[in-house]
């Protein structure tokens, strides 16, 4: 993640492993290696037009109340059988997000949620080829 870090206009300090823990823990699941990576050196990262739910920081609460825990406490993605953590939003209600797995382990791969037709799709192997894909040099 460290090289992909470098194509992230976002310039906000990333946030501890127990900023990490602690909104496990609140959400009852675990985030994928590439996502605990990326939010430990920017938080709220903004991706093309993707902006990443910050993680609350302890350091910085002001600047982190809308959080992925409170976001995902917002959004209604009930109508679905597998369960999701929404992850970013592009501004206009479309969503992306992770589905949680065994062991409440989430899932590299980043599925779209669209708000308009209430559908989720895979979107993108996981979060290193978004960032590529989507910041291409």
């Amino acid at each position: 993640m460290h090289e992909l870090r470098e194509r992230i206009p976002t310039r906000k300090p990333g946030v501890s492993l127990s900023d990490i823990a602690y909104t496990e823990t609140k959400l009852q699941a675990l985030f994928p290696t590439q996502y605990k990576e990326l939010v430990q050196l920017v938080n709220q990262a903004e991706i093309d037009e993707w902006i990443l739910y910050p993680i609350k920081d302890n350091q910085r609460l002001a600047k982190t109340s809308d959080d992925i825990i409170r976001n995902n406490e917002l959004i209604d993605l009930s109508d679905f059988p597998e369960r999701y953590i929404a992850i970013a939003e592009d501004g206009t209600g479309d969503l992306l997000c992770y589905v949680v797995g065994e062991q409440n382990q989430m899932s590299e791969t980043i599925y779209y949620y669209n708000h308009k037709s209430n559908e989720m799709e895979p979107f993108y192997e996981n979060l290193a080829s978004m960032i590529v894909e989507l910041l291409e040099e």
